[in-house]
């Protein structure tokens, strides 16, 4: 026996290339296909396709035309899918699969070999990228799927973790759809309010001014007071005409231009008073209402149209919010595997088996060209 091995060693040494050959490419090799073969723990893929929906309805129709949104509704669906996918590689995802399912158990379980194997105290950064490592997705360009694997070494351990997946990334959609749509309603919602506090508080304000000058409309008001002034002063114009008729042949105290006198006097004094009523003097005049008139109506007008354009505002709100409701459908629900497909024995085989080769290659010709220089 000794002399065989004798034998063999010193036919390796004769021929250093073969030996080369058998330790960096045929040794490895048949080591990863005796793992990969033999050793490694069966792993099986459940698969599972889903896209996000956006509302068809008549009012998200509608919201889509209104707010012009149609031409990048594919964009959009696309960013939905790339949301999708983000959260379920997210540490979130992994902690709630961890809670629901003893994602960590699973796979440091003793019988599961110990390369594939998670350490038991496996840092969190680890486990995501284990997890990450065993969930395989990725959207489609042209339809916006998004397709899921996941692998586990159960097959109805697989398919379950694919369906809560699924099931939490739906959850996740109608969340975040549903929530924007609330936060978006509730802010247009709570301006409409204020800007109708604000349309009363106006209206509030021209009726107390109504009440405490007694009067509805200054302007008209203030139209009949000129119209008065207008005839007293024909009137008074009147009288003292007459009045200088009668002095002309009459003795100023005479009866007749007593009496004339005295209705210029009442008709002075009643301009005078209208006068004053116009322009005021200790008490506001009809001028100084109008002005607090103009203001009042100014507000007035200024608060309805904001009021107005809350109105618009919501309603579009409204819409675009039906619009922004969205759905994720399972196109192809988790599958149960009945076949084991991870590791693949042949193919990581072959494919380590033509590196080695490359690299055999690359370290004879390194060789080779030190040999070269030393001769």
């Amino acid at each position: 026996m000794n002399a065989r091995l004798q034998h063999v060693r010193q036919w390796l040494t004769q021929h250093p290339r073969i030996t080369r050959y058998l330790v960096v490419v045929v040794v490895p090799s048949l080591l990863a296909l005796a793992y990969l073969g033999i050793v490694a723990t069966d792993g099986y893929v459940s698969r599972a396709q889903v896209m996000i929906e956006h509302d068809n309805s008549a009012a998200a129709a509608a919201a889509e035309i209104t707010l012009g949104m149609l031409s990048i509704g594919g964009q959009r669906s696309k960013v939905d899918a790339l949301v999708v996918e983000t959260f379920m590689r997210s540490r979130t995802m992994l902690e709630h699969l961890d809670s629901t399912l003893d994602l960590r158990g699973h796979f440091s379980a003793p019988d599961v070999d110990l390369i594939s194997r998670l350490d038991a105290d496996a840092s969190r950064e680890d486990f995501l990228d284990y997890y990450r490592d065993r969930l395989v997705t990725a959207v489609d360009d042209n339809t916006y799927v998004l397709s899921i694997e996941f692998v586990a070494h159960d097959a109805e351990y697989a398919r379950k973790v694919t369906d809560e997946l699924v099931r939490r990334a739906e959850q996740f959609v109608n969340e975040i759809s549903h929530h924007l749509a609330r936060q978006q309603l509730e802010f247009v919602s709570a301006e409409v309010d204020r800007a109708h506090e604000r349309l009363r508080g106006a209206s509030r304000a021209l009726i107390s001014l109504q009440r405490e000058y007694a009067i509805f409309s200054p302007q008209a008001e203030t139209q009949a007071t000129g119209t008065i002034v207008g005839g007293l002063l024909q009137e008074l114009a009147a009288a003292r005409t007459e009045r200088n008729a009668l002095l002309a042949y009459l003795n100023p105290k005479a009866a007749e231009v007593a009496t004339v006198t005295a209705r210029i006097e009442a008709l002075e004094r009643q301009v005078a008073d209208e006068r004053a009523r116009l322009v005021g003097s200790d008490d506001p005049g009809l001028n100084d209402v109008m002005l607090a008139y103009q203001d009042a109506e100014v507000e007035l007008t200024l608060a309805s149209e904001i009021y107005k354009t809350a109105l618009a505002t919501l309603e579009a709100t409204r819409l675009d919010a039906a619009r922004k409701v969205k759905y994720l459908v399972s196109l192809s629900a988790p599958s149960l595997p009945d076949s084991v497909e991870r590791p693949r024995t042949l193919y990581w085989a072959f494919t380590l088996f033509v590196v080695l080769n490359l690299a055999y290659f690359v370290m004879s010709l390194i060789i080779a060209t030190i040999q070269d220089h030393r001769e």
